[in-house]
């Protein structure tokens, strides 16, 4: 038998780890992980640049049944201004994926002045390169090993498959 929602749902933020960069809380029936990946701007002698990733888990707990589902939300922005062949250009792009899946990362951008916050970090200015990483597994594993822990199941073999 699962532990009750609530007795489960306020200690969620026993999830939460000041070194780690995402955190938990809970709305309603549902548990909602929340990563501020990065967001990084780039100043170089003839363009800037921006990015801006974050990332939303949302599991839904079914009391009825014992068992979770879940939904990943990933959105990233990126945008270019700057001078080119004497032409000022504006560019930009915006993804976004919603579903399960299992994704990894890695960033390094370098070359000019950056201000950068990565994990929800204060931003930093300087020079030095500006690098960050995501895996998708680092924000639920904790978070489903937790739930399965207190007698929680995955609704379905697709999401045993990709909760990994």
């Amino acid at each position: 038998m699962p532990t009750p929602l609530s007795s489960l749902l306020p200690q969620i933020v026993t999830l939460n780890v000041p070194d780690q960069p995402f955190s938990f809380f809970s709305q309603g029936r549902q548990i909602i992980g929340w990563w501020d990946i990065a967001k990084i701007t780039s100043l170089y002698p003839t363009q800037a640049t921006h990015v801006d990733e974050d990332y939303r888990l949302t599991v839904t707990l079914d009391e009825l049944r014992g068992s979770f589902g879940y939904n990943e939300i990933r959105r990233s922005t990126e945008w270019v201004a700057g001078f080119r062949d004497g032409k000022f250009t504006l560019g930009g792009e915006k993804k976004w994926h919603s579903g399960n899946r299992i994704e990894k990362k890695w960033s390094y951008q370098a070359g000019g002045l950056n201000r950068t916050s990565v994990g929800g970090s204060q931003p930093t200015v300087g020079y030095d390169p500006a690098v960050y990483s995501f895996e998708s597994s680092r924000i639920k594993d904790p978070l489903f090993t937790w739930l399965q822990s207190h007698g929680w199941r995955h609704k379905g073999f697709l999401g045993q498959f990709f909760a990994r």
